[in-house]
């Protein structure tokens, strides 16, 4: 599968180095193909000094996460698979039923990405995820096409170009994903015997600057307008964020195979 590793990322040059480039790295992902996207002339040139002999190429999008994301899209031809990270990845972990804590270091990261694609093809999708939660406990040997939550700090997708926009801001950017491509597609598909490791709300910077809160309060209740079949809040988690779950779908068979 001739696929290519975007990676949107602003004023974390260090941040990109020392995690999810040197995670690509580990895992001997072509610098080829690798294409890191940031917000104008000036990042660019930060970038150019910083990671430049470690990808193939920087190019100069627009400020923002949401924006950025649509800019992906507008800028590969539709349908071209696209591997989407965050530029904060400090690893991956895979389903070990015989491991003590049910988990181990993924060893072939390459295979995750053909696996998504080829599970995309087999249901009619074209968004492909994995497990939310680094933790062998909960993470399954299964494939799933129903409604389920697609993390945005590393997924896949073949290019839906301007079919599928992020229109309310970046915050909580992958439940909006989620549920266009399952609005678009009527599946989603996610491999749950497999989870990245990253620092949701604690890294400083990046795409999200700001008062995140108050962004985050806002778009979830266009969301919860928006899309009331779909979510609804959820105050059982205690990130200190205002949080949202997705709704199980009526009428809808739970597609799950064993890996």
């Amino acid at each position: 599968m001739d696929w290519t590793v975007v990676i949107p990322s602003y004023n974390r040059v260090t941040t990109l180095k020392e995690k999810t480039l040197k995670v690509l790295q580990e895992y001997s992902i072509p610098k080829e193909k690798i294409v890191v996207f940031v917000a104008n002339e000036e990042q660019k040139t930060l970038y150019e000094e910083g990671v430049g002999d470690s990808v193939g190429k920087i190019v100069v999008g627009v400020k923002g996460l949401s924006e950025v994301r649509n800019f992906i899209f507008d800028y590969f031809p539709k349908g071209t698979p696209l591997v989407s990270f965050d530029d904060d990845v400090r690893g991956f972990l895979e389903y070990d039923p015989k491991a003590k804590r049910k988990e181990r270091r993924l060893r072939n990261l390459v295979k995750v990405f053909d696996r998504g694609f080829e599970e995309c093809k087999k249901a009619g999708a074209r968004l492909w995820g994995v497990y939310p939660v680094p933790n062998g406990f909960f993470m399954k040997p299964t494939v799933t096409t129903d409604l389920k939550f697609i993390i945005g700090s590393f997924w896949g997708c073949f290019n839906p170009g301007s079919e599928i926009q992020l229109k309310l801001g970046g915050e909580k950017e992958d439940y909006q994903r989620t549920i266009q491509f399952w609005e678009k597609d009527g599946a989603v598909v996610r491999l749950n015997f497999i989870s990245p490791k990253t620092a949701y709300y604690k890294e400083p910077g990046g795409m999200q600057e700001g008062n995140r809160k108050a962004k985050q309060k806002k778009t979830v209740k266009a969301m919860l307008k928006k899309w009331p079949q779909y979510i609804k809040e959820n105050p059982s988690r205690k990130s200190g964020y205002p949080e949202i779950r997705l709704l199980k779908q009526k009428n809808v068979t739970k597609k799950a195979k064993k890996v």
